[in-house]
C-alpha cells in the first residue's frame, strides 16, 4: 500500500512538472532546440537553439540560413532534426497554431493569372475570413485591384503579399527581407504595420539598422548561430566581423 502511495505521489509530481514546463514554453513566443536543416549533403541550418518571448531580428548575409529558419518557424519547412515550439505548441502538428502565423517571403504564393482582388478574395474565402477588404486600403492597393499579378512591379507584388499576410490578423508575423523591393511609400506603410506587431514579429534581414526595434538579435553565418542576445551593439559587432571576414 505504501509503495502504491509513493508511486501515486511521484506521478503527481511528474504531472505538475510537465504542467510547469508547458507553462514556461507557452510564455515563450518561440523556442528552437538543436534545429538543423539539410538539403542533400549541405546544411542550411546547423544545431540552432534559441528561445525568446518577444520580437527577434534574424541577421546574416545571403546564404546564412535566414530564410530557411523563417520558414521553419512558420511551419512551412520541416527541420531535418530538432524541435520548434510556437506559443508552446509544435507548428508542424498543430494546425490552429499555423493559422496564427503569417509569413511574407521572397516568393509570395499568389496566382499570377488572377487579379489582385481575385487573389485576395480567394485567400479570404480559403481562410474563412469575411472582414478582409480593409487590407486594400491599408496597403493602398485601390488602383491595382484589377491588375493581374504578373503585371505588377516587384514593389506592388510585395504589397499584395503583405496584404494577404495581414488579413489573417496573425498573432505572429514573420517577414523575410520585406523591404528589398518596396518603394518609399510601401516602406512607410510596412513600418507602420511593423510597429503594430513589434512585440510578436520575426524579422529576417541583412541590415541590422532596419531591425533596431527588435528586442532580440540572432546572427547566422553559414547556417550556424554565432550570436544570440538582446545587445544591439554586440549583434552589430558579430555581423560586421563576419562580413569583414568574408572579404579577406
Amino acid at each position: 500500500m505504501l509503495q502504491i502511495l509513493r508511486l501515486s505521489a511521484q506521478a503527481g509530481v511528474e504531472k505538475v512538472q510537465q504542467r510547469v514546463q508547458k507553462c514556461e514554453r507557452c510564455s515563450r513566443l518561440i523556442i528552437c532546440e538543436n534545429v538543423s536543416k539539410r538539403f542533400g549533403e549541405t546544411f542550411a541550418l546547423k544545431d540552432v537553439s534559441l528561445s525568446f518571448e518577444k520580437s527577434i531580428a534574424i541577421l546574416g548575409r545571403n546564404g546564412a540560413g535566414k530564410s530557411t529558419l523563417a520558414k521553419i518557424l512558420a511551419g512551412i519547412t520541416k527541420p531535418t532534426q530538432g524541435r520548434v515550439s510556437v506559443f508552446g505548441e509544435d507548428p508542424f502538428k498543430n494546425v490552429d497554431i499555423r493559422r496564427k502565423i503569417s509569413i511574407v517571403t521572397h516568393n509570395p504564393m499568389l496566382y499570377k493569372e488572377l487579379s489582385v482582388e481575385e487573389n485576395l478574395r480567394f485567400f479570404a474565402k480559403l481562410y474563412g475570413i469575411k472582414d478582409w477588404e480593409w487590407v486594400i486600403h491599408e496597403l493602398k492597393l485601390e488602383g491595382k485591384l484589377n491588375s493581374k499579378v504578373f503585371e505588377l512591379s516587384r514593389g506592388y507584388l510585395q504589397r499584395v503579399a503583405i496584404a494577404k499576410a495581414l488579413m489573417l490578423k496573425p498573432k505572429l508575423l514573420i517577414l523575410d527581407e520585406p523591404f528589398s523591393s518596396l518603394d518609399v511609400e510601401g516602406k512607410e506603410i510596412l513600418w507602420a504595420k511593423i510597429h503594430e506587431f513589434k512585440h510578436s514579429i520575426v524579422f529576417s534581414t541583412h541590415s541590422l539598422n532596419e531591425a533596431r526595434f527588435c528586442e532580440n538579435f540572432a546572427v547566422l553565418e553559414k547556417g550556424e548561430l554565432v550570436y544570440f542576445g538582446r545587445d544591439y551593439d554586440e549583434a552589430l559587432r558579430a555581423l560586421r566581423t563576419r562580413e569583414e571576414g568574408s572579404k579577406d
